[in-house]
């Protein structure tokens, strides 16, 4: 059966007195602990009364690029009028898959700047193997990061706010770029747990975070911690609704060995191309309260990156829960429900010298689970979560040409789920959905790609 129960939230009390006054303290704190920096930042007597600009500044620009090509193999979509599931015929896509405008710099001495623009999905055939929405007729350019930066300590990467419209410090396959991984896609598991932090499958929220490197030597660590208002789940996702949360998220990084950073960013890499031998081992966590959608969401678990050489492996395991209030049965009351799943990957590469080329054979396994009882997929489905399983395996090959910077890839990728007690035609995971069509059951698909940055 199609699960297609709808629920009516029970909306509690607004935030009291004490709770805003307690939201404004955190503001001011930030906003004074910047005006200080700055201000001791300015030691020469002889200064100015206006903060000087960065002599000789200048906006630095990259170009990004993935283009892609798919056949895809056994894909099938939902059929309402027949209620069955028919094939489509196998088919070659070519497709423009990622494409950054990067835009970068640093203005005033410690204050930097980044701003991305996006066109993705140009030449997108929804029946391909391939994953997201299409960008048709004539291509759309969108914001995908706008944010500020400034550093607050004289310790050079210490202690950093970032303020603006960026992701939030949860998961490092959502803060890893798709140019820095070593598997042709990402693993799914970031969208999963990027629609559960903020909506959406770009995963991206304003708000700020506070950030920085800890360490020296053999033993460091890598901190963030911050507050965002994910607007998704109110007023058809322009608001956070009557019953307003905050989202926090952060997660804290110890590195071992060799540092994974030497100096302090929110974007992450994945090959060291033989330069680190090291290990990091970090947690994350997530927390948000009551939404128009929700009472409480949460987040949590652990991952890794090990380099060694030519070895380069990450994973990771997050365990996502949500809980509501609905009418009890007895209508005596209300009664609370949660709803559970975890999603995760584990990726090896290894790194091979040809001449001026590198080789890295490369595999990954990614895997959601969820509820699969009838109970389990309406508690999922009245609190916005996803239910069933989904699994996917591949394998394939990178060739560096210039390290990450001019890359060719070529992979195979074997996908299968389980729609659970919803049975054919539920659109209860990323692997029996697909935005624009409906309801479809995922198909395997050879691809090759080519990557640059310039």
């Amino acid at each position: 059966m199609v699960l297609s129960l709808h629920f009516q939230p029970q909306y509690a009390e607004f935030p009291q007195t004490t709770q805003f006054i307690a939201y404004m303290r955190i503001v001011l704190l930030l906003l004074l602990t910047i005006l200080l920096s700055s201000a001791g930042a300015q030691t020469d007597s002889t200064a100015a009364l206006w903060i000087k600009p960065v002599k000789d500044f200048r906006v630095r620009m990259t170009f990004m690029n993935q283009f892609f090509g798919y056949y895809t193999m056994g894909q099938e979509v939902w059929n309402t009028s027949a209620i069955r599931y028919d094939p489509v015929d196998n088919r070659i896509n070519f497709t423009w898959r990622r494409s950054r405008v990067v835009f970068k710099g640093e203005p005033y001495n410690r204050l930097r700047f980044t701003v991305v623009l996006y066109y993705d999905h140009i030449g997108r055939d929804l029946l391909s193997g391939g994953v997201g929405g299409t960008n048709r007729d004539q291509p759309n350019v969108g914001i995908w990061d706008a944010f500020f930066q400034y550093r607050l300590s004289s310790q050079r990467d210490g202690l950093v706010l970032t303020f603006g419209y960026f992701r939030p410090q949860m998961q490092r396959e959502s803060i890893t770029s798709a140019w820095a991984t070593n598997s042709f896609e990402k693993s799914m598991s970031q969208n999963y747990v990027r629609r559960h932090l903020t909506g959406t499958g770009p995963g991206r929220a304003a708000g700020l975070n506070i950030g920085g490197l800890i360490g020296e030597g053999v033993l460091r660590l890598n901190y963030n911690a911050g507050i965002f208002n994910p607007l998704t789940t109110g007023l058809n996702g322009t608001s956070v609704g009557i019953r307003y949360s905050p989202l926090v998220a952060g997660r804290v990084v110890l590195s071992i060995g060799d540092p994974e950073l030497d100096t302090y960013r929110i974007g992450y890499t994945i090959n060291s191309f033989g330069k680190r031998h090291g290990l990091s081992l970090d947690f994350n966590a997530s927390w948000q309260g009551g939404t128009d959608v929700f009472s409480e969401s949460l987040a949590f678990g652990p991952g890794l990156l090990f380099n060694w050489g030519p070895l380069n492996v990450d994973g990771e395991w997050v365990v996502m829960r949500r809980e509501g209030e609905r009418p009890s049965p007895d209508g005596s009351g209300n009664e609370v429900f949660r709803a559970s799943s975890a999603t995760g990957h584990i990726r090896m590469g290894y790194n091979i010298q040809l001449g001026r080329i590198m080789l890295e054979p490369t595999g990954m396994w990614m895997h959601f689970s969820g509820g699969l009882s009838a109970e389990e997929q309406l508690n999922a489905f009245q609190l916005a979560a996803f239910s069933g399983s989904e699994t996917t395996w591949n394998a394939g090959v990178n060739v560096y040409l210039n390290k990450t910077l001019l890359k060719l890839a070529v992979v195979y990728t074997w996908r299968s789920g389980d729609p659970g007690s919803a049975a054919d035609g539920a659109t209860v995971n990323q692997f029996f959905s697909q935005s624009g069509v409906g309801a479809i059951r995922r198909g395997n698909y050879f691809g090759v790609g080519l990557s640059t940055v310039f």
